[in-house]
């Protein structure tokens, strides 16, 4: 659907008031009803729902239905895919709603291409699948480790591959992270997501775009997030649950806690505890768009207002860098330019990219990436050659924006801090990895003010300036008190000139060096107790304790390595 004609419908919702009986359609804007056929796992089948105006559209989200899509029908009327089960069906009957079931083509082509089908080629079975990453791990043990983050609702483990140029290190780089099949029967980013772990592996030292992604960025690929629901087919896990509709929402379940969700949505929500990922997708199949937040922006029983993330230039930025490397979802007759804002489509709550944009401050979209959920094995080689390109730039994008490390000025420390953009709304934030004290955001090019804070630390700010492609750095120093100024000058012992000089905090991250014309210095830091360090070329550096609980000159004379006036007596000269 264009965004323009949805935008238009969403308005004309705003001004409405709505009645307490759904108007019944003509019935001729409905195919024909078949016998429903849920899917594994549940009793909920596809519907066809016609919704003849704005106020029956927002009455019918207040039903709270496994909505997966809505089109203009030629009559102006909105026609509304929906997963239902018997007492749902019962009750939208009941409201005076005209629905058929429909043909479960997500579980048909399941049925007809997946792994245990009579396809020509049918799709690899869940255990191909793992020992095919198990592969990557074996044959590039440098760059790939495999790891079971957790297990499904039936034990089956849930695989990622971490590829890095020092895989297993912590290092100040950004994580990124490629997600597919929370919708078991959706299985084309299956393939899309371990043909890109290949071919970065297999490039890697070779190609120097592809080297330099790996060398600069903590990779995450997890292929089949719903391991259960991708072996039965199901769009649902084993409990009959949509995971895409399970994670805390700002509006109908507020609460960042993984307490009373699913085992699988529990699984990815400490994973990304546990992460710091600045970009992530997770990748569906069913059209061709590219979905990004919001999701919701009001409650089931809201009216819907218009409403815009604080990221929403940059998401459409990154989307449309996206779509229009696919041609064919870029061609898209419904979405333009193979785009579209969650809410404009359809509102879901508890959705993936808007917990993890909210909560976690990712930038996170959905990329709904074939038409049918599972399309015929044999067809990937032309799925990855519309997606490979697209695949790349996107993921290129988290090393551009502003990052840097936040930690103890007095010793280094990495600190668990969170470091916000001034002005803007929120979410607005990244979160530092504590072991490294790093942190990394995506942004538009822009001149911002950055604030550091951290529990038990006075906070800090600084200007930054970003450039479109690049990655702009601050670092942050921060002290649990008031920080004291140490300035002076660093200068030749014989002539008095000034010099051009280190002066480090010796244990300490902090150190400044001297203004050549006039040798002075300054630098703010921490009170406490530090060996004072100052260092220039071709002079001997001069090293003194220096206990500071005010605001202090610390002065230093050098002396060249040449001089005939050094001698050994000079307690402060280290040779």
């Amino acid at each position: 659907m264009k965004r323009s004609a949805v935008v238009l419908v969403l308005i004309a919702l705003c001004l409405l008031v709505p009645s307490q009986a759904a108007s019944a359609p003509q019935a001729s804007i409905l195919p024909p009803a078949v016998k429903p056929q849920p899917y594994p796992f549940s009793d909920r089948y596809p519907v066809l729902i016609a919704v003849p105006d704005p106020g029956a559209l927002h009455r019918l989200y207040a039903f709270n239905l496994d909505i997966d899509g809505i089109e203009v029908a030629a009559d102006g009327s909105r026609l509304v895919t929906a997963f239902v089960s018997p007492s749902e069906a019962a009750a939208l009957t009941k409201a005076g709603y005209d629905f058929v079931p429909i043909p479960n083509e997500g579980y048909n082509s399941f049925l007809a291409n997946g792994p245990y089908s009579n396809a020509p080629i049918p799709w690899p079975t869940y255990e191909e699948f793992a020992a095919r990453m198990a592969a990557l791990e074996t044959t590039y043990p440098e760059l790939v480790k495999l790891h079971i983050i957790g297990n499904s609702l039936q034990g089956r483990p849930i695989y990622c591959l971490q590829i890095s140029d020092n895989v297993g290190v912590e290092e100040d780089e950004p994580e990124f992270r490629y997600v597919s099949t929370m919708h078991g029967d959706e299985t084309t980013g299956v393939e899309m997501t371990l043909r890109l772990a290949e071919l970065l592996t297999t490039s890697y030292g070779m190609d120097s775009t592809l080297t330099a992604l790996v060398a600069e960025t903590e990779i995450w690929i997890c292929p089949i997030y719903n391991p259960d629901g991708f072996v039965a087919g199901s769009r649902y896990n084993a409990n009959g649950i949509d995971l895409n509709r399970n994670y805390p929402d700002r509006f109908t379940d507020p609460e960042d806690d993984p307490t009373g969700h699913e085992v699988e949505t529990q699984v990815f929500m400490n994973f990304g505890y546990q992460h710091r990922f600045v970009m992530g997708a997770n990748y569906h199949g069913g059209t061709l768009v590219l979905n990004y937040p919001w999701d919701a922006v009001a409650a089931p029983d809201e009216p819907i207002i218009a409403a815009y993330a604080p990221d929403e230039a940059l998401f459409y930025y990154f989307g449309y860098g996206y779509t229009s490397r696919n041609p064919e979802m870029f061609a898209s007759t419904s979405f333009e330019d193979g785009l579209t804002r969650g809410w404009e489509w359809y509102q879901i709550y508890g959705g993936m990219q808007d917990w993890a944009y909210v909560y976690r401050g990712e930038h996170h979209v959905t990329i709904e990436v074939s038409i049918l959920g599972a399309p015929k094995y044999e067809l990937m080689a032309d799925y990855w050659e519309s997606n490979r390109e697209a695949m790349l730039w996107w993921m290129s994008q988290v090393v551009t924006g502003f990052g840097g490390v936040v930690l103890d000025a007095r010793d280094g420390t990495p600190l668990d801090a969170r470091v916000s953009v001034d002005g803007m709304e929120q979410p607005n934030f990244a979160r530092t990895d504590p072991q490294v004290g790093d942190y990394h955001r995506v942004i538009l090019e822009g001149d911002y003010t950055l604030s550091a804070a951290a529990d038990g630390y006075i906070g800090q700010s600084a200007p930054v300036s970003v450039l479109t492609g690049t990655a702009a750095r601050q670092d942050f120093y921060l002290c649990p008190e008031e920080m004291i100024t140490l300035e002076g000058t660093v200068s030749d012992a014989e002539t008095g000139l000034p010099l051009a000089a280190m002066v480090e905090m010796l244990g300490s991250p902090i150190s400044a060096v001297t203004d050549p014309a006039t040798g002075a210095y300054s630098m703010r830091v921490c009170p406490g107790d530090y060996t004072l360090r100052a260092s220039a070329v071709d002079y001997y550096p001069e090293e003194r304790l220096a206990s500071l609980t005010e605001s202090s000159v610390q002065d230093f004379e050098l002396y060249p390595i040449n001089s005939p006036t050094v001698v050994a007596f000079l307690p402060f000269v280290i040779r």
